[in-house]
């Protein structure tokens, strides 16, 4: 993992945020991707340059990406906890990092600048802790 300065990193989520601005009218809104490989397939098919920054992007970024952890999830991960599940960890660790990866790509994406600079705020709060 590249442990980036706070500005660097700044300067990256700017990249995302720019990189994922023309997405705001070009994504239907009744697509819901289920991984992060068909987000970057179907984006790869309309966009395949954009694409590749935005990959490349978020494999610098996802140190640094926010944990979105719905109630249902948390029950699953204290359930397969309990069970001593070890299969149940791994797969709900993978699913809950897909998901998480692609709600950062989508605040990118949607949120207006006031809600942007919260994110930013959260990842830079996440790079303290690194």
């Amino acid at each position: 993992m590249r442990i980036l300065s706070e500005p660097t990193l700044k300067c990256f989520l700017d990249d995302l945020r720019i990189a994922t601005a023309f997405l705001r009218n070009q994504m239907p809104k009744d697509i819901h991707f289920i991984s992060a490989d068909s987000f970057y397939f179907y984006l790869g098919l309309a966009f395949p340059e954009k694409t590749a920054q935005i990959r490349s992007l978020m494999g610098v970024l996802e140190p640094y990406v926010p944990l979105i952890l719905s109630e249902h999830a948390l029950f699953c991960l204290f359930d397969a906890y309990a069970e001593n599940d070890i299969a149940g960890l791994i797969t709900l660790q993978q699913n809950l990092d897909t998901r998480s990866k692609l709600l950062f790509i989508n605040s990118a994406i949607e949120a207006d600048d006031e809600q942007w600079q919260d994110v930013v705020a959260v990842c830079c709060a996440i790079r303290r802790q690194v």
